[in-house]
């Protein structure tokens, strides 16, 4: 996994989707959320788009789910992912695996660093022992199943409320699995 943090840095995780509209954004905000839920966040996050539509708002759907949950979608405008925002993050976790796809296509160098955001959930549930952060995701890396489709989240937009809160349980689901893992301690 590179590159790795200092000791005191926190882990900069990068959401991608398609557009930077629904599932990944739905996942910045949801981690934040959490992470301030449960203390002081340990983890800086992102989202963008491969290849992305910038200046978009947020899903309709999407944000209302993000609503009520107590989440906050103002604001938001979609960017398109770039090679910048890959090499500021040290983990970068995509919704279907079009997407680790298209970053290896157009980034090969960074491809190490990606992976499928229920493809790490799995990964990490299944560490023996675990320990916490990027010791933590080297140990996944070790144990995960090989990428593929049925990893995929399928994408809420222009399928209404329903495909939205089911892509919102299963990224919450992950996240609740994938955010205490890289806690420093």
């Amino acid at each position: 996994m590179t590159p790795t943090p200092e000791h005191d840095e926190p882990v900069r995780v990068l959401f991608v989707c398609t557009a930077n509209i629904a599932r990944s954004v739905y996942a910045e905000r949801r981690a934040v959320q959490m992470m301030t839920a449960s203390g002081e966040p340990h983890v800086h996050v992102g989202s963008a788009g491969v290849p992305g539509y910038p200046g978009w708002g947020m899903d309709r759907p999407m944000a209302a789910e993000l609503r009520d949950r107590g989440g906050d979608p103002l604001g938001h405008e979609s960017r398109a992912l770039t090679l910048g925002l890959l090499e500021q993050a040290h983990l970068v976790l995509t919704f279907e695996f079009a997407h680790r796809l298209a970053i290896a296509e157009s980034w090969p160098d960074q491809e190490p660093k990606v992976f499928s955001l229920r493809r790490l959930a799995d990964a990490i549930s299944r560490v023996q022992s675990p320990s916490h952060g990027f010791e933590l995701l080297d140990q996944a890396l070790a144990v995960s199943q090989p990428d593929g489709l049925n990893w995929d989240v399928p994408d809420p937009h222009r399928r209404g409320i329903k495909a939205a809160r089911v892509c919102a349980d299963t990224i919450d689901a992950a996240l609740e699995v994938i955010l205490p893992a890289l806690s420093p301690d």
